[in-house]
Order: structure tokens, then sequence, then C-alpha cells
């Protein structure tokens, strides 16, 4: 019996060929995108589950309140760690971890700029899990001026060597000697790094500093005992806080709250600011997964819709099998058994499509997930099973429907399969194109907010300047001569010196403007810059004038603030008022009032999600560490190979690393440019699943309507006329669609350009061009399938009448 059956079903592939692979490509295409989207669920799920203690690792963080100034963060005063230890007995261990930036390693003549370098404490290994290849884990941030390495930095410097005992020198850090190696750090972690270097080398620096709650810049992350109740452990903080912090915050008339997160939530839960690296998001996930079932719920339907409307060509065969004794159950377990293999046809196509899928796949969503998973047992039970289901779901209604024709009738040629039941197959359609109007819609308004973002004037022109992050000591101890030589490289046009440039992390202080008591202080942004900074990034001048190079008295006694400022100030102008700034030392309180001389026009400091907030630009030598030019556009790249070639003889023990502004500014968007891609791919594919659902819809009525067709053909009706027939009832569906994305889209996206500070206008274009798209899809669809209905012979459908 299984034999005859699975002969009948080649049988029927090979002589329905375009159907076949119509419904088998439909149903992989469902099957390849759902499985690609759990990949990438799967792998956001497995983010720090590494780590042998896992469940026992807590991140401690705060929420302050300062007024104006609020913070949700990780970022923890540095004894934090330490006292937990101390005083509540639920917290085993502590480990403290800090980011230093991007610094200049040398090893004999081999120099990098590397980026993943962090402090962190002798306590990491036992709190996490980074398996030790060589040395002693338990001692190897033990003291100062020590570094653990991954096996990859071993490589980059030592090559064979052993790293043990060498020594890697830290530009303008020091001498550090390889305590350890361990093995690369998983991609799927929260942060991380290829140089450990021992946390106490900061206190051999500074112990006061380092014992002070005064100063916070560590993630400090607790292991805690098996089973504890974290939440029962916050509620013994505030008493923490009081005793170390409660005489500061009521000077500040502030307040700060300490709460812990579990190690496993944080890439998908967390949601506060100064994270160590870009995070998930849960909701995201869930929208993915989502998805994903939709996808594969409507690749089902799609498959459902062309069985039935495929039914009245089989009728007669149901028909003829009845009328010689054929079962319903055995009719319907055929058919099952038909939909199920053409399910495992189509998992094995979708394998495929996965394998040549997969590159771009990882490029959307910026992941390295590989297809090797799918070889262990349990996936490949997984998609056995989900073959399974998708055929038995898909088959079920097709089976029904086939299995309850009645023999009379189906071979009189007559075949009622319409009815109210089209009605599902018409709200099947509407939802798809709803569906792909929305994602039409949501694309173009994200496209349109991104160019919006790239064309906006930022209040400064950061095209053709190169940015160089990072200078040494011996530079910045000969800055202006340094910038001299570079500034006599043909198709340098200027260069100037800053603390910060417009796209990097933000520095916040607290000022006491002209008129504001000691109470009322204001938050404002600020960098130290040169001269020549204002007109090498092009910034304008709306009152007062830049800093000198003659007036010695500019470094300590002027600032420049921006527009913003004077208003938030209730200034006429700004110039000639002072602006005052207390600074804590260790001898107590210092401090320093300075002049306003100059008023920019507003320039964005950071991503167009945030306002733009009062800026003060100062004129400090000793903070100025960045160096920037602004080169000839016509030659870039002979300038930049001079650059080098001068940077090379000037600074040999600093690598020659730059980058352009607009690119950096431009890279504040990512995660934007990224959404706009996945929603170009969901769109397509919303579309060509749309479309599969329509023809089915097409296929099904010409069919059902095919002696109709006939007699209006005999009667007169022009080949046109029945194309309008047929394709009318398409285009109101189309239109239902369109009622219901338009509010859909609207509020999505109004949604979504609510997180811009600055934002386009949603315009009723996009609308309007949305229904034009897909009014011009649904008529490419269905228009084959009209046509050809049109064109047949009535002789052919009437000639049983």
């Amino acid at each position: 019996m299984f034999k005859n059956y699975f002969k009948i079903i080649i049988r029927r592939i090979i002589r329905q060929k375009e159907y076949s692979l119509i419904n088998i490509a439909g149903l992989a295409v469902g099957m390849a995108c759902c499985v690609l989207i759990l990949l990438w669920v799967q792998d956001e799920f497995s983010y720090d589950r590494y780590h042998e203690k896992n469940d026992q690792i807590f991140r401690i963080c705060q929420d302050a309140d300062f007024g104006r100034f609020k913070i949700r963060t990780p970022i923890m005063m540095y004894p934090a760690g330490p006292a937990l230890v101390r005083e509540y007995p639920e917290v085993i261990d502590a480990a403290r971890i800090m980011s230093i930036g991007q610094v200049a390693v040398k090893y004999e003549d081999k120099i990098f700029f590397e980026k993943k370098i962090f402090m962190a404490d002798k306590s990491t290994f036992s709190v996490f899990t980074f398996p030790m290849i060589k040395g002693n884990p338990e001692t190897a941030l033990l003291a100062p001026y020590t570094v653990v390495i991954t096996e990859d930095i071993a490589r980059k410097y030592f090559g064979d060597k052993d790293p043990l005992g060498q020594t890697l020198k830290l530009i303008n850090d020091g001498d550090y000697v390889v305590t350890g190696v361990i093995k690369n750090i998983p991609r799927n972690s929260h942060f991380t790094f290829d140089m450990l270097t021992s946390l106490q080398t900061r206190y051999s620096i500074d112990a006061q500093e380092m014992n002070s709650w005064e100063n916070m810049g560590l993630y400090t992350y607790l292991l805690l005992q098996e089973g504890c109740d974290y939440k029962a452990l916050e509620t013994k903080f505030p008493s923490l806080i009081d005793e170390h912090l409660g005489a500061r915050l009521k000077e500040f008339n502030g307040s700060t709250e300490f709460f812990l997160q579990p190690l496993e939530r944080i890439h998908l839960y967390s949601d506060l600011q100064h994270e160590l690296s870009g995070q998930g998001s849960i909701k995201f996930v869930y929208l993915m997964g989502a998805l994903a079932l939709a996808v594969l719920l409507i690749a089902s339907i799609n498959f459902v819709n062309l069985a039935t409307a495929h039914s009245t060509i089989r009728a007669k065969e149901i028909g003829i099998k009845k009328a010689l004794g054929a079962g319903r159950i055995k009719l319907v377990r055929e058919c099952l058994g038909e939909t199920v293999f053409l399910s495992f046809l189509a998992i094995i196509m979708a394998i495929i499509l996965m394998e040549l899928a997969l590159p771009f796949f990882n490029a959307l969503m910026e992941r390295e997930l590989s297809l090797s998973v799918l070889e262990r047992p349990l996936n490949i039970l997984f998609l056995g099973g989900l073959a399974l289901v998708v055929g038995l779901f898909s088959g079920i209604y097709p089976a029904i429907v086939l299995s309850s024709f009645q023999p009379v009738r189906v071979l009189r040629s007559f075949v009622g399969a319409g009815g109210a039941k089209s009605n599902l197959r018409n709200i099947l359609t509407v939802f798809q194109f709803t569906l792909s109007i929305v994602f039409v819609i949501g694309t173009i308004i994200i496209y349109q907010q991104l160019d919006y973002t790239k064309n906006k004037n930022l209040g400064f022109k950061d095209e053709h300047v190169i940015v160089f992050p990072e200078t040494n000591e011996s530079i910045r101890q000969s800055l202006d001569s340094f910038m001299k030589e570079l500034s006599n490289v043909p198709g340098v046009l200027s260069i100037a010196a800053s603390s910060n440039v417009p796209g990097k992390s933000i520095m916040m202080g607290k000022y006491y403007p002209e008129g504001f008591s000691i109470d009322e202080d204001q938050k404002m942004h600020f960098l130290d810059a040169d001269y020549n900074f204002i007109p090498t990034i092009g910034m304008e001048l709306v009152a007062g004038r830049n800093f000198s190079a003659d007036l010695a008295a500019d470094n300590a006694n002027s600032v420049i603030i921006n527009e913003t400022a004077v208003k938030e100030f209730g200034w006429d102008n700004g110039l000639g008022k002072t602006i005052r700034q207390v600074n804590r030392t260790t001898d107590g309180e210092m401090s320093v009032t300075r002049t306003v001389i100059g008023v920019v026009k507003d320039f964005h400091q950071t991503s167009l999600y945030h306002k733009i907030e009062p800026q003060l630009i100062g004129n400090r030598p000793d903070q100025l560490y960045i160096v920037m030019a602004k080169i000839d556009a016509d030659n870039m790249a002979n300038t930049l190979s001079l650059l080098e070639k001068k940077w090379s003889g000037l600074a040999p023990e600093q690598p020659f690393n730059f980058y352009f502004l607009d690119e950096s500014f431009g890279s504040l968007y990512g995660s934007d440019e990224r959404l706009g891609r996945i929603a170009s791919f969901f769109t397509v594919l919303a579309i060509i699943v749309a479309c599969l659902g329509l023809f089915g819809m097409s296929v099904y009525s010409s069919q059902r309507r095919a002696k109709e067709i006939g007699i209006r053909k005999v009667l007169g009706a022009t080949t046109m006329g029945i194309m309008g027939l047929l394709t009318k009832q398409f285009l109101a569906l189309i239109v239902i669609a369109n009622v219901i994305a338009w509010p859909m889209a609207y509020y999505a996206m109004d949604s979504w350009l609510g997180n811009f500070a600055y934002r386009i206008d949603i315009s009723w274009v996009n609308f309007v061009l949305s229904a034009i798209i897909a009014l011009m899809i649904a008529l490419l669809t269905i228009a084959y399938q009209a046509i050809k209905a049109a064109r047949v012979n009535p002789v052919e459908t009437l000639r049983y009448e």
C-alpha cells in the first residue's frame, strides 16, 4: 500500500511539475525563514550561559536621581564590590572590570592598537568561566602590572613563543608581564576582551582613589550563594548606601538605589546607560519569533490554498476512487501522506536555501551563525518533527475537502468547493497584503529618517575630516610642533586638537552660570579644544570670538558656549557672562570661574535621538588628547600616504591610526540601518508569500468559474472584460488591506520615530505609494492566470454540457 502511495505521489509530482514546484518551494521558503530566525533566537538566548556558575552571577547596578541628572547604569563605585563581600554572607565573591579603551601595545618591533583591554580583579577567574590554557588563574592578576591575554593575542604578538613571562608595553601606561593565556572569549558574551590587566595596578598608583566611594567607573559582578534570593539581598542595600554615601547624597539633594541583574538576563533584558557593549532586546526577540511563526503559518496556509484550488483537477480522481469503494478515512490518509511527503521534500529544499542564504542572513543580523548546529541529533529530530507537523497541518483541510466530494456530483463535472469556505481564503489574502503594506510603509519611512539623519545640518561639517583618536605622552608634550609638522603635509587644509569629537562619548559636568545660586547647578556637556577646532570642523560663531593663540589668558579664563546654553540660562547673548565650576580635590574644593567669549551655533554632540543640550567648550592645553585634520578631497589617498609617512617619523611608537569623522558619526545609526535592512528583507519576503497566496486564489477562482467564463465568451465577452471580471474581486481585497494597514503602519512608525528628538514628518505620500505598489504587485501576480483563463477556448470548458 505504501509503495503504491509513493508511486502515485511521485507520478503526480512529475505530471504536475509547475504546481508541485510552487507548492514545495513556497513551503520551503517559509520553513527556511522560520528555521533561520529560530537559530538567531536560540543564539540570543545563549548569551553568557557558558559560565559554569551563570545562575549565581549577578551584576550590581544603580538608579541615581540628582534632579535634572538621572541615570540608570551598571557603572558602580570603586569599593562597592569588596564592601559587599565583607558585609553580606550571601556574597561569595566579587569581580570588577573596567574598560581602558583603545591603547597602543608594543612588543619588540610589533605595535598595534588594541580596543578590547580591560582592568580586572584577581577574582575574575573564580567568578567567571574563562578557561586558562597557560598560567595559574588564582594568581594571574594578583600583582600590579600583570596581564592575561587570549589565544589570538598570544599568537599575534608572540607567534610560537611561550607568552608567559614576556613583557607587553602599553603605551602611556607601562610594561605588563604576561601571566596567563586564556581561550578566546565566546562571541555570545555581553562583553568580550582581548587583554585583562590587573586592577591592582590602579591600587599601586592611587589607593586612596580606589577606596573612595565618590569615584565610580567599574562594572561589578557578584557570585552569590547557590539558591540565594537576590531580591531579598537587594532589600539590604539601603543601609550600605546610607553608610557610605548618605552624607554626600544629602549634600547634593540626591538619591540612589542599588539593584541586581542576573547575568544570563543582561544581554536581552538590560536597558541601562553606559553598557559595556551593544545589547539585544527581548522585545525584538519576541518580534522575530512571532515573524518566524507567522511566515511558517502563512506558507502553510498558502499550501492549503493551492491544494484546495487544485482540488477541481483531482475531483474526478476522488470520485472514481469513491465509486470503486475507497472509504473516506483511506482518502484522508492518502492525502495526508502526500502532504507529509511534500513537506519532507520542502524541508530538504529549505536546508539548501538556508545554506545559500546564511551569509546574507548573518550579514543582515550581524551574527556568525552556522548550520552545523542542525547536525545535532535533537535538532535533526526537530527538523523532522517540523516537516511532519507542517505536513499534517497543511494537509488536513485539503484532505477533508477532497474526501468530502460526492461521486455523483464530481463525475457530472460539478464541484462545490466555494461558498462560505472562500471567506477564509479572502481573509488570508487581506491579512497577507496588510502585512506586506505595513512593511512597505515602514521600510520607506525608516529609510527616509536615515536619509534625514545623514543630510541634516549637524552644526558642523564632518566631510573629509580625519581623526587620530590617540596621542601618546611624547606627542602631547610637544603637541604644537607636532601639529605644525602635520599641517605642512600637502593636502592638509587645517589641523586641530581637542579632548573629544562629536559622536563620541559625552563628558558632562556641573556648573553654576551667572545668575544661578549654589543650589541651582546646571548640567552641561563639555569638551576642550584649541583655537583651530571650530574652523577645522566648520562650526559657526553666532556671537563673540573664537579662542586666540595670541591670548594666553584664554587657556584658563575663557569658554565658548552654544545657543541652547544661552536660551536655557535666560541670557540675551551670553557674552561677558561668567560660568563657575567647583572641583573636588584631595585638598578640598577648588572653584574656577571663566568668562564666555563666544557663542557657537547649536551642533549635535551625539545622535539625533537626543536633544541638543547646553554645551561648553574650554581651552585647557593639558586636556587635548585627540588630533584631527581637514584634508583636500581631490587627492585624499596621496595625502593620507604622506601623513602616514610623516607620522611614522615623528611618533615611531604610535601606530598611524585614524577614522573619518563623518563615518564615525554615521555609525551612531548602525542599529537603525540594520533595522532598515531587516525591514527590507521582510518586506520582500512578505510580498513573495502574499503573491503565492494570491496566485493560489486566482488559480482557484479561474478554475471554479471556468464554465461561467466559457458562457460569457460565447455570449461575446472580450478577453479584457474577462480579465477585469477575474481581477476586480482581488483588487477589492487589496483596497481593504490598505484600509487596515494604513493606521497600523502609522501607529507603529510614529512610535518608532518618537525615539528621535529630531525626526521627519510622516507624509501621506508614503501611504498612497504603498497602495500603488500593492496594486501593481497584485495585478502582476494574477495577470498571467487571468489572461490564461480568458484565452481558453469555450469548447474546452463547455463540451460536456
